[in-house]
């Protein structure tokens, strides 16, 4: 036997209610859809360093993603500021003392949170010229060296080479007839006997000889006189005897006082 049911018809009020309960509910839903989950991260300022060469120290500011930065010189005192609007500066970031011919130092900090703007600032030790570009995540930015500062490169290039080594403390030169002696700190024993060396006379060495130090430039001249003004105001008397033959230094005899 077939049932039969009643079917109950809603009124007008209540459709429209249901309606607008439906309408809000899949314009809450849509509205969730179009929201982003989070905010996009902020770009970084992440390192700063400095290269130098004979014509320009160069700072490389390496950020997160590619930035165009904004720059200025100001003085009072003399600085040049870059800026990186929509970043933040990396929590690693440090002051860098460079003092390297204009550049006394490097800082960087957050210059404004909102919008987020990091600012690197070089302060220079006078007016300086610049040059900046951006390739990528980089951001180059050179200042040319100063006349003074490439004069104290070379300095310390010409000061880090080995010294020439000191003059030999005693020269003694014996050329036709003429005899040079130049010593700076040289015992007179030492001198004597190079000049008996070089001479062929005979010159014993007195005792004490060794304790006197000798700083002359003699000559060149014949042998005895450069050994009297050699030995004049020591505490030696000197006889020099010539050869008959050729009238060359024979034989020096001294003695003390």
């Amino acid at each position: 036997m077939p049932h039969f049911g009643l079917a109950v018809f809603p009124d007008k009020r209540s459709l429209l209610a249901g309606a607008v309960v439906l309408l809000a509910a899949a314009l809450s839903n849509f509205l969730l859809r179009a929201q982003p989950v989070g905010q996009p991260e902020s770009a970084r300022v992440k390192h700063v360093s400095v290269t130098s060469t004979s014509e320009a120290l160069e700072i490389e500011i390496q950020t997160s993603t590619a930035l165009v930065p904004e720059s200025q010189a100001i003085s009072a005192p003399d600085r040049i500021v870059i800026d990186f609007p929509g970043a933040l500066p990396a929590p690693e970031l440090r002051a860098l003392k460079v003092n390297q011919g204009a550049l006394k130092s490097i800082r960087t900090g957050l210059f404004s949170a909102n919008p987020p703007i990091t600012r690197v600032v070089l302060d220079l030790s006078g007016p300086q010229a610049y040059q900046i570009s951006a390739r990528g995540n980089s951001v180059m930015l050179k200042l040319a060296m100063t006349a003074e500062t490439n004069a104290n490169s070379a300095y310390a290039t010409l000061s880090a080479t080995p010294p020439a080594p000191p003059a030999p403390p005693l020269i003694v030169d014996f050329q036709q007839g003429l005899l040079r002696i130049h010593a700076q700190g040289a015992t007179l024993s030492q001198v004597l006997f190079e000049v008996q060396k070089r001479t062929g006379a005979d010159i014993p060495i007195p005792s004490g000889a060794e304790e006197e130090v000798v700083a002359v430039d003699l000559g060149p001249a014949p042998p005895k006189d450069v050994l009297a003004a050699l030995l004049n105001g020591s505490r030696y008397n000197f006889i020099f005897v010539d050869d008959d033959r050729n009238h060359s230094l024979q034989k020096a005899i001294l003695s003390v006082r």
